[in-house]
């Protein structure tokens, strides 16, 4: 007997076919949007992750701006402060800001500049016992308070008379009879060869004056730093960096600056200004113009009580236009708001906005 072999009937095929496309359009179609949320949840937090960082980088050191020029009862240098490095004068007798807001004019990032100690074993000042022969003398304390060679040391007049002045120790303390005796040559960086003709009010120091322990910290600035030297843009990579820009003594790159958070492509600031006599804060200013541009008053200086801060930051680029046309920083719906906008190219990412208030807390402690 022959056995007939029977396959499949050309209506099957094509009904399998079909129900295998159907399929495969039904998967297709799930991966790919898979791929788009992935691609938008990565994009978003990127970008809220590196505007954290950037946040609490600038936070940390702006609740510590001050630190060691601020007693409790105010600023200690009420005539300035003297400031020389690597033969050039930085300060000659001019106050120098806790904390200070560059503003980029425009719509180009900001820079803040902060100064303070970062002593190991804080900022408790050390007396001055002898008088100083010479503003070139070493200086005679009662403790040397963690001094260490190379570390940098406010010199305080305790009597508000005679500027500050800023020196680097050039050897560590030695000892002399039950005192310290602290050295500060000219071969360190932040000492003149001569200070009586690098300052117009070069300060020798007296018995009961205090020397104030600044640690390794000498200035620094944060500042969005691109890939190619301009401002940011769709098509460069931008950080937010710290460096001191006395030590660095050349223009800021990618290269030889620290990051404090990638892809930031906005960085603006705002004083928190009180009345004077009072530490509540009732107005923010741009760091611009007569009043709050370069080095405020002696008397505005001490009205500056907090920063507001905003950091835009940014995830990958992605294939079509995801992001806004425009961001508010702060003040939404406010005569005072502050919006970013962003061009057709630029909307090729998606962004967070981060914005804090910090208090100047050594400013605030010290009642000025």
């Amino acid at each position: 007997m022959r056995t007939r072999h029977r396959g499949f009937t050309l209506i099957e095929l094509m009904i399998a076919l079909v129900i295998a496309s159907i399929t495969a359009v039904v998967v297709l179609n799930v991966l790919i949007n898979y791929q788009t949320r992935k691609q938008t949840v990565s994009g978003s937090n990127d970008a809220a992750v590196s505007g954290s960082m950037g946040v609490y980088a600038v936070e940390r050191e702006v609740r510590m701006a001050g630190a060691g020029y601020v007693s409790a009862v105010g600023m200690r240098c009420p005539q300035g402060v003297n400031l020389a490095h690597n033969g050039t004068v930085i300060a000659n007798g001019a106050q120098l800001m806790p904390l200070q807001i560059v503003d980029g004019g425009g719509s180009a990032p900001d820079q803040i500049n902060i100064v303070r100690s970062d002593a190991d074993l804080g900022v408790a000042p050390a007396n001055v016992m002898t008088a100083m022969a010479s503003s070139v003398a070493n200086i005679v304390v009662d403790s040397n308070r963690g001094l260490a060679a190379n570390n940098l040391m406010l010199v305080v007049s305790n009597d508000g008379s005679r500027p500050c002045t800023v020196m680097q120790l050039s050897a560590a303390p030695t000892a002399s009879g039950a005192n310290w005796a602290l050295a500060h040559s000219s071969t360190s960086l932040y000492n003149p060869a001569d200070p009586a003709t690098a300052f117009t009010s070069p300060a020798v120091y007296q018995p009961r004056d205090s020397v104030i322990n600044l640690g390794s910290f000498g200035i620094r600035r944060f500042e969005v730093v691109c890939s190619d030297g301009t401002a940011p843009s769709a098509t460069n990579i931008c950080d937010l960096k710290w460096y001191d820009p006395l030590a660095l003594g050349a223009a800021a790159t990618m290269l030889n600056t620290e990051s404090a958070a990638s892809q930031i492509v906005d960085f603006q600031a705002q004083y928190g200004v009180a009345p004077a006599g009072s530490q509540i804060v009732n107005e923010w200013v741009d760091a611009t113009g007569a009043t709050w541009g370069g080095v405020p008053s002696a008397v505005n200086l001490a009205r500056i009580k907090a920063v507001r801060i905003a950091i835009i930051s940014r995830g990958n680029r992605e294939n079509g236009q995801v992001g806004p046309a425009e961001v508010v920083l702060w003040d939404a719906g406010q005569p005072t708001e502050r919006k970013r906008t962003f061009t057709t190219a630029e909307r090729n990412y998606r962004y967070q906005v981060l914005t804090v208030v910090v208090p100047l807390i050594n400013v605030i402690w010290a009642g000025v």
